[in-house]
Parts: structure tokens; sequence; C-alpha cells
């Protein structure tokens, strides 16, 4: 049998089946399982390549370490109590917590992050973070100001962030991105000798009135520089891709056809069947070529759409994310449906069954997957 009746089964479902259960083997189901991971790694990496993600400094990419400035409190220098925050954040796993006891003013202070480019027409453009103020009557800071140093800390760059923060929420995180370089406008540099091509640390100084002295608490998230330019995913993940996609398609393969089987076995004790489980396996191994065809769409799907690139705050164009949402939610929900049309084949095949009674198994036996769909959904 070609392929052990692999291909066979989507041509010719019925007569596969007769020839599959006349010598039940757990070649074709394993078969299946190679084939699916092979086109699971073929559609990860044609999504890689349509995926642009925004240059920004610190980057993003690192899954362990993706908001590294405000990850570790450790590198900052305050005249605050310097914490982590784990409960309140934006970005990441941490957030950076200041604190003050009866004082009218917080300062945080980065140092010797690097030479950070904001000149050249490849640098950075902005500097965006995420900020929280906490004050006991819900004041707001009387002065604000950002530094950037050019160096060290006598050549820099100073902006008023007065304004802005005056139109925060006590409580609340908001969110700012001042534009930095040459022509970005309101920064006053200390001397001619700060350059913005070269960025060596910030400084972020809060002021508040005497009559609102008090214990304060600042909270800084999401802080990095960010560029106009995009770099396809696949340069951040290219070599990482195929070991990890081939880990979670044979897991989740391995999962989903144990429990398709277990469900088939629950649903034939149900109308008193006798079927073997090693039966009903093979069964739902081959019916899961639905699950390959799905992969192989989404890789035909990923090479045909136009790229979508990826920043902080959006995804663009939004009328091919919204294809692509459309197309994922209807191929996950729709698809599958053969499979439970396959393995209603197989049942009736397998045990001489009327072919109502065989549909019926088949769908209990898919219960499964489309109660953890809906439980996907509710959690994302």
């Amino acid at each position: 049998m070609f392929a052990y009746g692999i291909f066979k089964v989507i041509y010719s479902p019925f007569k596969a089946f007769k020839e599959i259960i006349q010598n039940p083997k757990f070649v074709g189901p394993l078969l299946m399982m190679v084939l699916f991971i092979f086109v699971s790694v073929g559609r990860e990496y044609a999504r890689a390549s349509k995926l642009y993600v925004q240059e920004t400094f610190p980057s993003t990419m690192d899954a362990y370490n993706i908001d590294s400035w405000t990850e570790n409190y450790t590198i900052w220098v305050s005249n605050a109590n310097v914490s982590s925050n784990s409960n309140y954040r934006v970005l990441g796993y941490n957030s950076v917590q200041f604190d003050v006891t009866n004082n009218t003013a917080v300062w945080m202070e980065l140092n010797s992050i690097g030479q950070i480019d904001c000149s050249s027409a490849d640098g950075y453009k902005n500097l965006t973070f995420s900020m929280k103020l906490l004050h006991p009557t819900a004041d707001m800071p009387q002065n604000s100001s950002l530094y950037l140093f050019s160096m060290d800390t006598t050549e820099y760059f100073s902006y008023d962030l007065a304004e802005s923060t005056s139109q925060t929420e006590n409580g609340t995180w908001s969110n700012f991105t001042i534009p930095v370089g040459p022509s970005a406008e309101q920064w006053l540099n200390s001397s001619t000798q700060a350059t913005w091509n070269n960025i060596t640390g910030l400084k972020f100084e809060l002021v508040w009135a005497e009559s609102a002295r008090s214990n304060l608490t600042v909270l800084l998230d999401m802080l990095l520089f960010q560029s106009e330019n995009f770099d396809p995913l696949i340069n951040f993940i290219g070599s990482d891709i195929v070991i990890s996609t081939i880990t979670t398609a044979a897991i989740g393969f391995f999962i989903y056809w144990i429990l398709f089987g277990s469900s088939l076995s629950i649903a034939t004790k149900i109308f008193r069947i006798p079927a073997s489980f090693k039966m009903l396996l093979i069964i739902v191994g081959y019916a899961l070529i639905a699950m390959v065809i799905m992969e192989a769409m989404f890789c035909i799907f990923y090479l045909l759409i136009p790229p979508l690139y990826v920043s902080l705050n959006a995804i663009v164009p939004n009328s091919v994310l919204q294809v692509e949402t459309l197309f994922s939610v209807c191929a996950t929900l729709l698809l599958p449906i053969w499979s439970i049309i396959l393995s209603s084949i197989g049942v009736q095949t397998a045990f001489d069954l009327p072919a109502n009674k065989s549909i019926i198994i088949a769908i209990i036996g898919f219960i499964p997957y489309y109660v953890l769909m809906f439980l996907a959904f509710f959690v994302a």
C-alpha cells in the first residue's frame, strides 16, 4: 500500500479504511505524524517570513528578557528605594518601582546603556515608556523632566515632561512616546558637546509641590528606543524555529491522537460496541490527515499574503491582519470536521455500523477538540 494509505484516505476513504482494517498497523499514523511535523515547520517558516518586527533598543525579541531595562531593578540609580513589581506591569514580567518616604521628588537614572544613535537615517526616532504615579491625594508632579546623556552626565539633552505628566491619572499606567534626534522639537542641550549619535544614559526627574509632600511611588515599564526600521522575524528565530516547532507539533499531534482515540473508545462503550483501543487509535491517526492539510493550507496562505509589520502598539496593515484572523478561525473550526467524517467512515467500516451511529460516535470523539478551542478562545 503506497505510503500505508495516508494519501488514499484523502481521495478514496472507504477503500482506504477497508485496506487499513485488514492489516491494522501504527506505521501509517506515525507517518502522518512525521508529515504533520514537516508541514508545521514549513508553516512557521512561511509565517515568520511575512512578519516584520520593529527595531528597538533594547530588543524585545528575547522571550526571557523582553524588556531588559525594567526587568532588572539593580541597574538603576535613584534617590528612592528601587525594587521590581511583578503584579503591575505593561511588558515583560516586571516593572521597576521607586518609593520615597515623606518627600517631594523622585529621580531615577540609568547609565552605561550603550552608544545609541538617534541622529542617522537608520537611527532611533522615538523613546517610549510607560509610567504609573501613585500619590496619596492624587496630586500630579509640578515639574517633570527627561534627560538623555551624551557620553557622560555632564553633557545631556533635556525635555520638559510637565505637560504630559499633568494629564495622567493617578494610579493608572500612562504611555509616552517622545520623539528624539536632531529634528525632534522641545529638547534643550546642555552644550554643543552633547550629540544625538552617542546617547549613553537617561534620567527621569519628577518634583511635586511642597504642599503635596508625601510618600511617593513611581512605576516604570516598557522603556525602549524605537526605530522606523523593521526586521523580518525569521532573522531572530531562524535557527530555533525548527527545534521548537518539531517539539510542539510532535507533542500536539500525539496528544490529539490519544485524546481523540480515548474519546472514541468512550463513545463505542456508550453504544456497547466491542472495539479495540488499537483499532480506534489507528482510525483516528489516519483521520488526522485533516490536520496535516490544515497546516499545509496555512503554509500556502502565509506565502501569499502581504507582509505584516509589528510594532509595540500595532500590527499593520490592519486589513491583512483581519483576513489572517478570519482564515485562522475558519480553518481551525471547519477543517477538523473532515477528521470527524473520516473517523465515522473508519468506525463504520471497522465495526459494520449504520452511518448515523458512526457519525455520532465520531462527533463524540472530537468534542474535546472544540472544548479546547473554546477554552483557548476565552483564555486569549
